[in-house]
């Protein structure tokens, strides 16, 4: 996970005028670990609730900052700044990571995901 966070500061440095950026590596690195934790996992069906354990909300939570994120720097680049071509693709598979990990800790601890109900 140290990773990630290291990727994040040459995010945050890249988008503060930096030359430095993201490569194509570090997107397949977190690919990989999605995938990864994707195969202990069972396939999604349908769209779940939110919540579970305390570590799988901070992990909702955190995803919910990052997608925000994405938007934020989505809307830079609509606004004529040139970042890496692979920023903002880094930037969605974080969050996609992010659920990966919030599910993770739920089927670890037994906790059964819950469709919404739609009533």
């Amino acid at each position: 996970m140290e990773n990630i966070q290291q990727n994040l500061f040459i995010i945050q440095a890249e988008l503060a005028g930096s030359s430095m950026q993201i490569g194509e590596d570090k997107l397949r690195e977190c690919e990989l670990l999605i995938g990864n934790i994707e195969k202990e996992l069972p396939p999604i069906k349908t769209f779940f609730i939110s919540g579970g354990t305390e570590l799988a909300s901070l992990f909702d939570f955190a995803r919910t900052l990052a997608r925000r994120a994405e938007r934020r720097v989505v809307g830079v680049v609509d606004d004529g700044e040139n970042l890496g071509e692979f920023t903002i693709s880094y930037l969605n598979r974080l969050s996609s990571l992010l659920y990966a990990l919030a599910r993770f800790s739920n089927h670890v601890a037994g906790i059964i995901e819950e469709s919404p109900k739609y009533k």
